[in-house]
């Protein structure tokens, strides 16, 4: 009469999430085995009280950055990608530079130009 499974249907109809290790065990298992995929079974583990709740923050994470500028070295993002998900990061513009390394290499190039001229 005292099997676990008999425990465990007691334990989630009184509510009671001080299970001991070989209630819990099984129990996890066959949650992972009738699972969809990770996310349903963390879901399933939490709301069964047998693993803590992640801490669920409403700011999006910031983004790793995309590259950096070839000649400063900046952390640099795409022209068409916003500066709230990737804060402190500049533009990169051509040539895999920022703007102002652009226009300074372009600067030099035509002074390099206009004088063989």
């Amino acid at each position: 009469m005292s099997e676990p499974s008999r425990y465990i249907a007691e334990s989630a109809v009184f509510g009671d999430t001080n299970l001991v290790d070989w209630t819990i065990t099984p129990a996890m298992r066959t949650v992972a085995a009738n699972a969809n995929n990770v996310e349903d079974a963390r879901n399933l583990l939490e709301m069964l009280g047998l693993i803590e709740p992640r801490q669920q923050t409403n700011s999006p994470a910031p983004v790793a950055c995309q590259g950096h500028c070839a000649k400063c070295g900046k952390p640099g993002r795409k022209p068409n990608q916003p500066i709230e998900k990737w804060p402190d990061t500049v533009i990169l513009k051509g040539r895999g530079m920022c703007q102002q390394c652009y226009h300074a290499v372009l600067a030099e190039e035509r002074q390099a130009r206009d004088a063989v001229a």
